[in-house]
């Protein structure tokens, strides 16, 4: 039994520091938001930005349901001409992992 809960230990570290993420990610838990990109359009008032996002959770490491993709967010946005991008991340160790895009523009 202990030999048991040594190997799903020793996977469940593995998994944590083979995760597929751009910037921040903490051993067992994480909460952080970090810019994608910038496209160079030019806004004129930032207070009539546009803002739209797109979401997807992971449990477990074995079921990962939503879509976060950039295209997705800016249609839900009503964006044509994206500004800039941020990705929000939030996991607890290996048992859940959210991923909010969120994409402004015009």
């Amino acid at each position: 039994m202990k030999k048991n809960l040594l190997t799903v230990a020793l996977c469940g570290l593995i998994f944590a520091f083979t995760q597929t993420c751009a910037n921040a990610t903490g051993l067992f838990y994480t909460n952080a938001t970090y810019p994608v990109t910038a496209t160079g359009t030019k806004v004129q008032d930032l207070s009539k930005l546009k803002k739209g996002e797109a979401n997807t959770n992971n449990i477990l490491f074995l079921v990962e349901i939503g879509d976060a993709g950039i295209d997705t967010a800016a249609k839900n946005g009503g964006i044509k001409k994206i500004s800039h991008i941020d990705i929000q991340e939030k996991s607890v160790f290996i048992f859940w992992r959210g991923l909010k895009v969120t994409v402004y523009g015009e």
